[in-house]
């Protein structure tokens, strides 16, 4: 067992660290928007990408008449094919950003990653993605179907709120996995819960100090622009300048979400597995 190895032992078993919130948030922060150059250059390749994904498809249908999307059964559910092609490139492209990213704040004093780590942390990233969020979405599916029957209990539609909340309170608590994989040192999901006790809810508020005050500048941006220009009225026609403006902004700002989150859960990684190693 290596050093790094031996000091990720003695911090799960270890005496408790609790991370300030503030301190995070903050930090988090600074390592975003004072390297926004450091930014565009790790994203630039999947920033690309995911802008063609979630543009392309809308255009050629909705303003060149090119109806090469075939239609599907999902689209009756208000869900079509274009959206399966945004949310896949936004699996891959984003992923490969936040392993980046990672990289960036976690080896900072000891130059870059070591060769081959980021197609396994990505792989990682990828499949811890699908495991988390696609439970998620079964077990909400699942009961929010039973809920919307006719003779359905009805205490299922509260049942779904309080699963889904103790689902997204394992993801936080196992958030670790990804910091560790991008790292080269890669946690099993029994010591990625452990490594997290006491912290859990001091990673969720740093999450949302740091990632939503953007979120609701753009929110707040894209709504007063559609109420402009009157796209709030049923049956409006969105200008083209828009459509490619709005795909430009929420692309961009995924990706800064996606730094910003990633910053915290890489500083709660250094002071709580990496403390004592001279890491941070």
């Amino acid at each position: 067992m290596d050093e790094r190895s031996n000091g990720r032992a003695r911090a799960v078993t270890g005496p408790r660290v609790l991370v300030p919130i503030a301190e995070v948030a903050a930090s988090a922060y600074r390592a975003v928007f004072t390297r926004l150059g450091l930014l565009l250059e790790l994203a630039w390749i999947p920033l690309l990408a995911m802008l063609a994904a979630t543009l392309l498809p809308g255009y050629l249908q909705f303003y060149l008449g090119w109806h090469v999307i075939p239609a599907w059964r999902g689209d009756r559910y208000g869900l079509g094919i274009e959206d399966l092609i945004e949310v896949a490139a936004g699996l891959l492209c984003l992923n490969a950003f936040a392993v980046r990213w990672h990289q960036a704040m976690l080896f900072t004093g000891e130059g870059k990653a070591p060769p081959g780590v980021f197609p396994r942390a990505w792989l990682r990233f990828i499949l811890y993605t699908l495991l988390l969020y696609l439970v998620s979405a079964m077990v909400l599916a699942v009961l929010l179907l039973a809920s919307a029957e006719a003779d359905a209990a009805p205490y299922l539609a509260p049942l779904a709120g309080l699963a889904i909340t103790f689902i997204w309170a394992g993801m936080v608590r196992c958030s670790l996995l990804f910091p560790a994989a991008a790292f080269g040192h890669p946690l099993g999901f029994g010591g990625a819960w452990r490594a997290m006790r006491g912290n859990s809810w001091r990673l969720l508020g740093c999450g949302i100090i740091a990632c939503a005050p953007a979120m609701l500048v753009v929110i707040v941006l894209l709504s007063g622009l559609s109420t402009e220009l009157h796209l709030d009225q049923t049956g409006a026609i969105v200008p083209l300048g828009f459509f490619i403006l709005r795909g430009v902004i929420e692309t961009c700002m995924n990706f800064i979400i996606v730094a910003l989150g990633a910053s915290v859960l890489s500083t709660f990684y250094r002071r709580i597995l990496l403390r004592g190693l001279g890491t941070f």
